[in-house]
């Protein structure tokens, strides 16, 4: 019993976790637009389209998971 309470309240720190990160990638990416940056920040903003569908791809695939958990 204890230890599906750890899997299931870790499970939901992760899940909580990339959906902030998905957020913050998502809310940023509109922030910046055409803004003039540092050369040392191009390679994030080449990268950050990808970083945004891996971690929508981690969030969602951690909710089923979490969902999954709860219902069986």
């Amino acid at each position: 019993m204890t230890s599906w309470i750890l899997n299931t309240i870790g499970l939901a720190a992760v899940t909580i976790g990339t959906l902030f990160v998905f957020l913050h990638l998502h809310r940023t990416s509109r922030e910046i637009g055409d803004a003039a940056l540092h050369k040392e920040c191009a390679p994030l903003l080449r990268d950050r389209r990808m970083l945004m569908i891996m971690m929508g791809l981690m969030a969602a695939w951690f909710l089923v998971q979490y969902v999954a958990l709860i219902f069986v």
